[in-house]
């Protein structure tokens, strides 16, 4: 398995080209026993000494003075923007040994560079994988011509011609649904996060789970909020949330979400017998990855057992305090799907807010503020004090401007910092007056359907218990 990536040398390409063909990371020694490995500086004939090493269009010992009268030739800066590039090949480790896979990219460069550019192969053996660096000229030698780094170049000529290769040699591939990710996903996913495109998949695929029949899977998405496009005279699926912007193409999110596969899928599904469906969409239907936030810290209080006068309960958590760490316990349950299906649509709109809430949630627990006059007098306080260090500072600043700069320079960034804190607390004290009647409509709304799905499987266990004891 080969895994590739290009980079554009700036400034020095000299320092890129020795890199390269280190010695101390290029050379080879292969012995017959431990025995020869001890005598090899007394009787060098005892040991095969390689060096993993070659040029194309030049030698490896002169590559940059070639590289450099090709530019001259052309009338190309000799210094300055891509002087060069240089292209990695890493090998998965004990899958090919260092000849075939200097070979290998040997052989990747006559396919690709070696008509038209002046190239050095390179294999490093000092790591635990085995890799190969590929630096060539960005001046063409046949026509002048630069060579253009660009989606089509990697995709069309490194990385295919690469995993050609690999299958050629039966080495493993990377394979991929043609699908990539954008930054912002990678980020998204590296924090923790939930995404729309994660969320729109982890519906779709909960609708498929539900659904028995097309027209189903379609009510489904429409129940939880969507627009559906779909129809003879629509190329692709879409689906747009009510408080999206934008549509989402359902085949761009998996293959298997077309609306030709997902007609296949339910046809199939129509053809099995009723007890064996269930089964057959756990197969087809994994269950989708939930984003798993980070946990709120439990508010903790000591408790010590006193068999003394002096012992005491421990105050119990109310007001605000209470009521948001309600709401985000049910946010992560919800998301997980750990909820009925009815709690699940009433909160799915705000997964996107729940770092906003759980700041909310901390500023509450960190102040012990549980009524809203509580929070109203502390928001007072942090303005009054934000009022007085901006005034505060905006002396300083007058100060600095008359005398010698560094004399208020650590007074001012102290200022600046505390000021900080100060306006990030004012604005979540803001976003708490906002959303603190919704967040509590919300978890009394919640309990409902809690509710009402538990009476429901009880009256069904009931009921359940009735039958069987008839029949006994």
């Amino acid at each position: 398995m080969a895994i590739t990536k290009i980079l554009p040398v700036r400034g020095q390409l000299k320092g890129c080209l020795d890199y390269a063909a280190n010695p101390q990371k290029t050379e080879y020694f292969s012995t017959a026993d431990m025995q020869r490995l001890i005598g090899y500086t007394q009787n060098k004939d005892k040991t095969e000494h390689q060096l993993y090493v070659s040029g194309f269009n030049c030698m490896p010992q002169n590559a940059y003075c070639i590289m450099q009268a090709t530019k001259q030739r052309w009338g190309k800066p000799l210094n300055g923007g891509n002087v060069g590039y240089h292209i990695i090949q890493s090998f998965k480790p004990g899958e090919a040994t260092p000849d075939q896979v200097h070979e290998i990219g040997c052989e990747f460069a006559r396919r690709f560079l070696a008509d038209r550019f002046e190239c050095t192969v390179s294999t490093h053996l000092d790591k635990g994988h085995l890799h190969n660096h590929i630096v060539v000229n960005s001046v063409s030698f046949m026509d002048g011509r630069m060579f253009r780094n660009d989606f089509t170049t990697y995709y069309k000529g490194i990385r295919a011609i690469s995993d050609e290769l690999c299958r050629e040699n039966r080495l493993s591939v990377v394979e991929t649904d043609g699908h990539g990710k954008s930054y912002g996903e990678w980020k998204h996913e590296k924090e923790g996060t939930p995404t729309l495109r994660g969320m729109v998949k982890a519906d779709v695929e909960m609708a498929m789970a539900s659904a028995d029949s097309f027209a189903g899977f379609i009510a489904e998405l429409q129940q939880m909020g969507y627009k559906v496009k779909y129809g003879p005279k629509v190329t692709h699926m879409a689906v747009r949330h009510k408080d999206a912007q934008r549509n989402i193409r359902l085949d761009k999110i998996s293959p298997r979400f077309s609306e030709d596969a997902l007609r296949s899928y339910f046809q199939e599904l129509r053809k099995l017998p009723p007890a064996m469906q269930q089964e057959y969409k756990q197969q087809t239907v994994p269950h989708p990855p939930r984003w798993q936030p980070k946990e709120l810290p439990m508010p903790v209080r000591r408790r010590a057992r006193c068999r003394d006068k002096l012992n005491y309960k421990c105050r119990k958590i109310t007001g605000f305090m209470a009521c948001y760490y309600r709401y985000c316990a049910l946010l992560r349950k919800a998301y997980k799907g750990k909820v009925g299906k009815r709690c699940y649509y009433l909160l799915r709109d705000d997964f996107l807010k729940y770092n906003r809430y759980r700041r909310q949630c901390d500023l509450l627990w960190e102040r012990q503020i549980t009524t809203l006059d509580e929070l109203l007098t502390y928001k007072e306080n942090l303005q009054a004090e934000y009022d007085s260090l901006t005034a505060q500072r905006r002396a300083l600043y007058r100060k600095k401007s008359k005398t010698t700069p560094a004399d208020y320079s650590e007074q001012i960034q102290a200022i600046t910092a505390r000021i900080r804190e100060l306006r990030r607390e004012i604005t979540t004290c803001a976003d708490i007056e906002m959303d603190c009647g919704m967040v509590q409509d919300k978890v009394q709304r919640a309990k409902q359907p809690e509710k009402a799905e538990l009476r429901v499987a009880e009256n069904t266990h009931y009921n359940h218990v009735c039958a069987y004891g008839s029949h006994h």
